[in-house]
Order: structure tokens, then C-alpha cells, then sequence
């Protein structure tokens, strides 16, 4: 029996799961501090964030987040209940680190965390683990904008 592939692109799965770019750029520039927000800025957050869904450590970083986040919502894992995102689900926490983290290094986990608090834009109206996930992209994107 032949099996049947089918392809996603990574902007198609952000989308079905309610995320566009120009929110992640709306976001990123929502905690903007000691830097003006400019049309310049702007343009340059999109393409490091589309730069970045080039990488395929993290887009499967992000799929992964996207698939845990179904099942936790759907209750398709015994035993498990995360509907008011508990203390002790930190897993959620080392996704968005690790996005992050591959793409401007160390620095970029500590922006990770003003993200995952703050929670600006789209970021906050996500479920446990996709808030992590895009916190951790915004921030990475941002932190290497600003290293350059």
C-alpha cells in the first residue's frame, strides 16, 4: 500500500494555529526599549523571522511545539492536564529557550524570558506551549537584529 505524503510549509502550520509573521513582527516590536521603532525595524524583524523559518532545527522546534500543543488541548496523552498551564510544565519553557537559542545564542534566552512574561501580541492569546514556542522565535529574531 502506497503511502500518501502530504506537505505543510511551516507558514501554513503557524496559520492554522491562528500565527502570521506580521503578528510576530507586531510583537517583537512591542517590548522595543531604548531604540526608536522605525519602518526600517520593522522590515528587518520580518526577514529575520522569515530567515529563520529557513532553519530547519527551527521549524521542527516550532512543528514539535504545534503538535505537543494539539495533543495537550485535545487530551490525547493519559494522565496529563495542562488546560490551566501548570507550575511544574517547564518542557514548554526549554522549546522557546531552544528556539531562541539557535538562532542568536545565549543572549537570546534571557530576551526569551521579557517575551514569555510580557506575552505582547499574539504571543499571549496562545496556549502553554505555542506561547513559549513564538516567544522564543520573536526573541531570537530580535536579540540577533540587534547584535548586527
Amino acid at each position: 500500500m502506497e503511502e500518501k505524503r502530504i506537505s505543510h510549509s511551516i507558514y501554513s502550520l503557524m496559520s492554522e494555529v491562528g500565527v502570521e509573521v506580521p503578528q510576530l513582527v507586531e510583537a517583537g516590536l512591542e517590548l522595543l526599549e531604548g531604540v526608536e521603532k522605525t519602518d526600517k525595524l520593522e522590515i528587518s524583524l520580518e526577514k529575520q523571522i522569515r530567515k529563520s523559518l529557513e532553519d530547519i532545527n527551527v521549524v521542527v522546534l516550532i512543528v514539535a511545539g504545534i503538535r505537543v500543543e494539539d495533543d495537550l488541548r485535545n487530551h490525547r496523552i493519559q494522565g496529563v492536564d495542562v488546560d490551566d498551564d501548570p507550575a511544574y510544565l517547564y518542557s514548554d519553557e526549554v522549546l522557546g529557550m531552544a528556539i531562541a537559542n539557535q538562532i542568536a545564542g545565549t543572549k537570546a534566552i534571557f530576551n526569551f524570558k521579557r517575551y514569555d512574561e510580557a506575552k505582547p501580541g499574539v504571543i499571549g492569546t496562545l496556549g502553554p506551549m505555542l506561547d513559549d514556542v513564538f516567544a522564543g522565535l520573536v526573541a531570537g529574531c530580535m536579540s540577533k537584529l540587534f547584535e548586527e
